[in-house]
């Protein structure tokens, strides 16, 4: 049975938030091409959408990764007697066959993954300060994306309240804004690569 490389995978998520913090760092600094503000605005939000994306795939694949190398407690769970390394196409039909793998936040994510792999989970290191800024990096995302009501709400409570602001500031110009010489994206997105590491760090030895 194939097991997963969860280690390379960490790898793999770590270089694409060092590709999107690279770009986003050249465009806050680009004079011409995208010298508009309103373009520099545009192009944060569709790299906060590109990091939530590159972080719901990696924790998906950790996910699968640690029920592939042990489904004991999916076993427990089901109250099934299952094989002890299941195929991870296995590990994702189980999970995924009336829809898709949604974790809306990483205190979800860490209460499933306890649910269905363990105690010792790999994303049970993960630094609360990073999850919190991943929890916020998503609800900008989801406002980009939706613009609906639930969704603009939950960006003012968790993203624009915490940072004592008060008026509904658009998601461009609030993750441009500087933060000790770099924008509030480049802040997130480095959070979003320490809790790669976290968790790689966190794997048990295969």
């Amino acid at each position: 049975m194939r097991k997963a490389d969860a280690k390379k995978r960490c790898d793999r998520f770590v270089a694409e938030i060092n590709d999107i913090q690279d770009r986003a760092r050249r465009v806050r600094q680009a004079q011409r091409v995208l010298g508009r503000a309103a373009d520099k605005r545009w192009a944060f939000e569709m790299l906060a959408v590109n990091a939530v994306t590159a972080w719901s795939e990696f924790a998906e694949d950790i996910f699968y990764a640690g029920i592939n190398w042990d489904s004991s407690a999916l076993s427990r769970r089901l109250g099934l007697n299952l094989p002890e390394h299941l195929s991870l196409a296995l590990c994702e039909a189980l999970f995924t066959t009336r829809g898709f793998l949604d974790f809306r936040s990483v205190g979800e994510l860490k209460g499933e993954a306890k649910k269905y792999i363990g105690k010792r989970h790999a994303f049970a290191s993960l630094p609360s300060a990073s999850g919190q800024i991943i929890d916020r990096l998503v609800a900008v995302r989801n406002y980009v994306v939706h613009r609906s009501r639930v969704a603009r709400s939950a960006y003012k409570s968790k993203v624009l309240e915490p940072e004592k602001i008060t008026t509904l500031v658009d998601p461009g110009r609030f993750l441009l804004a500087l933060r000790s010489g770099r924008s509030r994206l480049e802040g997130y997105l480095e959070s979003m690569r320490i809790a790669g590491r976290a968790v790689k760090i966190a794997l048990p030895r295969r």
